[in-house]
């Protein structure tokens, strides 16, 4: 993911091979356009977003239809791995796991890391390490951690900042008030209270010409910040308004503020017929690049000594902010709740892409499935439960 090589200049091999096979190099990085430059460092990637959303894979759809990518660089390299015995777990645990993922047809991968290396990686059903998907809704996590960066940059006041500052042309024309009430804190919690069912109203959304005006014309079914909905349309709205807040697409920040450093670049991301990058969804990563966001988190916004989040802004996002029902909580964009007396923050993605992080055992596990071919319903709860957890604590 670092290294480069002729063929697109200053193009880091991952996404450098990716385009030239697809439609040829893209245009140089310039004030103009859309691309991201993070940093001088030769290792640093350079990401044109323009390009990353014109590779097949959608459009005209609120969701895509979920092809695989490849990411051309073996990143091993940097990871360190390591025998579970030596990082304090038991390893005959984990290969029970293991066993029972590789009987189900859909499943694609298991990682588990405990402080910070890599001690148990399984592929399943001809995925590789190297192949790169939609990882669904856990890019909602990414776009929480995303938005606290952009508070402490200063791009958005605070939580409690209204939408409507933030999106101005897009409330010109709706005259409720409580709209005027619904802040960024609300998006991030799912508590802006528009009237939406998930799995169907995105349907009708993506006949509209313009998706964030038809999500903010919706009626509201409750007061703002009283009840949780989980609600794609939210973070849609979400990225909209980091885009306008930092004057770049969501896609560029993203790159430029947190996936860049990581080492990470997404093979695709989505996009709406207005030009803002999908929030949310149908961004496209690697098992190990999902570890790497995992480990983020679980350092408290820390990466290689530097601190990416806010480590307070990381505390809060893994904190209980609304009740999520079903015993879970929800805080800003992560899925909480407690496995064996541990808790656990979840970046939650359709069918099962999963980032679990257990920050007081250092332990870091990514599930990712086949929602190409299948529609999996997968949570990994029990994994956790019975193998995982038990594996360190002896349970």
């Amino acid at each position: 993911m670092r290294a480069t090589y002729p063929g697109c200049p200053g193009i880091p091999a991952s996404l450098s091979l990716l385009l030239v096979g697809l439609m040829g190099c893209p245009t140089p990085t310039g004030d103009d356009d859309d691309s991201t430059a993070m940093g001088d460092d030769d290792d640093d990637p350079v990401v044109d977003c323009e390009t990353l959303w014109e590779v097949p894979g959608g459009g005209g759809t609120f969701y895509e239809q979920n092809p695989t990518y490849e990411d051309p660089v073996d990143d091993s390299d940097d990871w360190t791995f390591s025998a579970p015995e030596d990082q304090g777990m038991d390893g005959a645990r984990l290969d029970q796991a293991a066993g029972q993922l590789e009987a189900l047809p859909y499943f694609w991968s298991f990682l588990v890391l405990r402080h910070g290396v890599i001690v148990a990686e399984h592929y399943f059903n001809g995925a590789e390490a190297g192949h790169s998907n939609n990882v669904h809704s856990s890019s909602k996590s990414l776009l929480g951690v995303l938005t606290g960066i952009a508070i402490e940059e200063g791009h958005v006041a605070g939580i409690d900042q209204a939408l409507s500052e933030l999106l101005p042309g897009h409330f010109d024309a709706i005259d409720d008030p409580a709209k005027a009430s619904i802040t960024v804190g609300h998006l991030l919690t799912m508590t802006a209270g528009f009237e939406w069912t998930e799995d169907a109203t995105e349907y009708q959304i993506e006949n509209e010409p313009d998706w964030v005006q038809a999500i903010l014309d919706l009626p509201l079914a409750q007061t703002p910040g009283e009840v949780f909905n989980y609600s794609t349309g939210q973070t849609h709205v979400l990225g909209a308004a980091l885009a306008e807040a930092t004057g770049m697409s969501t896609c560029q920040y993203a790159h430029q503020a947190l996936l860049g450093p990581l080492g990470n670049v997404a093979e695709h991301w989505g996009r709406d017929p207005q030009g803002y990058f999908s929030g949310g969804c149908n961004v496209y990563m690697t098992p190990r690049e999902l570890a790497r966001f995992g480990l983020l988190v679980g350092d408290g916004g820390q990466w290689r000594g530097a601190q990416l989040i806010p480590a307070d802004w990381v505390d809060a996002a893994v904190s209980a902010q609304a009740d999520a029902g079903y015993g879970y909580s929800y805080g800003y964009l992560f899925w909480l709740t407690t496995i064996r007396g541990h808790a656990v923050a979840i970046a939650w993605g359709w069918g099962g892409q999963l980032v679990y992080v257990v920050r007081d055992l250092d332990l870091v596990v990514v599930f990712t499935t086949n929602t190409r071919d299948f529609a999996p319903d997968y949570d990994g709860f029990d994994i956790l439960r019975d193998h995982v957890i038990p594996a360190v604590d002896g349970t």
